[in-house]
């Protein structure tokens, strides 16, 4: 990179922290009024606006017309600070859950329609599920995505479920979102939820949710793995995943969640 394309980067980046930064402390502004805190020309702050809008980080208020940071911002936050707390808390957990099972074990957490793994311990067996940190997976056919799923609030799943549409990948997928929100209110009520050939076919997996100190879902852990071994063991793998969520959500409340 040359020289000026180095300090015209900066020069963006100083920008666009300049534009969070009035939005954070002024909340809905008009885009005059956000030329006038930030000192930007009024054309290159609605630039960067429309950008920002364009990535889902900024709305505008149909209302008054003004913009606000959105609620992906706070998510992002969020979810930065409970993946490295969950991670911590649950990691010696996921290891008792893997040996207890013999099975892969995966903890996750939401970004918008995908179920992000932060951490797994796999299986001893050699034909097995594999998944790394950082993988992101459709929610909606994976067991940690409909457990995260499931735990939104009705408006928020309601939102979600009409950003996009649900892809299908095997004949078990469920694509139908009405068809789907069924299927969350089942996972919330019995507390955990199941996953057959969703997603892979021949591939079972069961999750529970963890709770953060608020009480708000913080992470998914399951355990999975082929489904001719996975199956026949499905109510222990049930009560194995149950407790190991609650092992890590009282982990995390006697740590503080830091």
């Amino acid at each position: 990179m040359r020289h000026g394309e180095s300090n015209g980067t900066v020069q963006t980046v100083r920008r666009v922290a300049s534009v969070f930064s009035a939005f954070q402390s002024r909340g809905l502004l008009r885009i005059t009024e956000l030329a006038e805190l930030t000192g930007l020309p009024k054309s290159t702050a609605h630039r960067i606006v429309n950008a920002l809008v364009a990535e889902g980080l900024v709305i505008q208020d149909e209302d008054s017309h003004k913009y606000q940071l959105s609620l992906r911002v706070a998510e992002l936050g969020a979810g930065l600070l409970s993946a490295n707390s969950v991670r911590r808390a649950a990691r010696p957990i996921l290891l008792d859950l893997r040996d207890q099972t013999h099975e892969s074990v995966h903890l996750a957490v939401l970004e918008h329609m995908d179920a992000v793994i932060i951490d797994t311990a796999d299986s001893y067996y050699f034909v097995r599920e594999v998944n790394v940190p950082g993988q992101h997976l459709p929610a909606h056919a994976v067991s940690t995505g409909k457990t995260l799923l499931a735990y939104q609030w009705e408006s928020r799943l309601r939102d979600l479920l009409t950003q996009m549409p649900l892809k299908h990948y095997t004949d078990q997928t469920i694509t139908d979102p009405r068809r789907l929100m069924e299927e969350l209110h089942q996972v919330r009520a019995r507390g955990y939820a199941i996953s057959c050939g969703e997603l892979e076919v021949g591939v079972e997996a069961v999750a529970a949710p963890i709770f953060d100190q608020t009480g708000a879902i913080a992470a998914a852990v399951s355990v999975g793995g082929p489904s001719e071994r996975c199956h026949p063991r499905q109510r222990e793998f049930v009560r194995a995943v149950c407790a190991a969520g609650q092992r890590i959500t009282q982990a995390m409340r006697l740590s503080g969640w830091v």
